[in-house]
């Protein structure tokens, strides 16, 4: 969210929990695809920690889901 907290199935937990609830929810299989969002006001390097996390559990299939740009908005890279 916002904040930087992180959220699995509308539950909050800490970094640290993250990949044995993984592991619990898919059964250890390693293979299930895992979806990450991150709000767009969060520092970038929180979302990566939380991506590092999952792989370093083992996960091989990590997503990044995104929302596309509201109109008005600056485009990536700034505005041509």
């Amino acid at each position: 969210d916002g904040k930087g907290r992180i959220f699995l199935q509308e539950s909050e937990l800490q970094l640290e929990q993250l990949a044995p609830r993984l592991e619990a929810i898919t059964h250890e299989k390693k293979d299930t695809r895992i979806f990450v969002r991150g709000d767009s006001t969060i520092d970038y390097g929180r979302v990566i920690s939380v991506v590092s996390a999952i792989t370093q559990a083992g996960f091989t299939k990590v997503a990044l889901l995104t929302q596309p740009p509201v109109a008005g908005t600056a485009k990536a890279g700034g505005a041509s």
